[in-house]
């Protein structure tokens, strides 16, 4: 009975060949199961937004500061002046 090195050479690269498979279904995994997490935490905050007891924080607000220089807020307008 003669040993075939052809077919240890293609057990072997089918072993590589599944892990490298494995490692690539492994991260693939893991990317669906964080997308999955962050959909269930959108989807809670979603219920939580949509609830009828739902009442949304007031925001703090800051008085304006006078500004120093004087000037006024907003576009300025143009000088009305014939053209030439």
């Amino acid at each position: 009975m003669a040993f075939d090195f052809g077919q240890l050479e293609n057990a072997l690269n089918a072993a590589k060949n599944s892990e490298i498979v494995k490692k690539d279904l492994r991260k693939a995994v893991r990317s669906v199961s964080s997308a999955i997490t962050a959909l269930q935490e959108a989807v809670s905050q979603m219920e939580t937004v949509l609830a009828d007891d739902y009442q949304p924080a007031p925001k703090e607000r800051k008085p304006r500061v006078a500004s120093t220089g004087g000037a006024k807020r907003g576009r300025k307008p143009k000088n009305a002046q014939p053209a030439s």
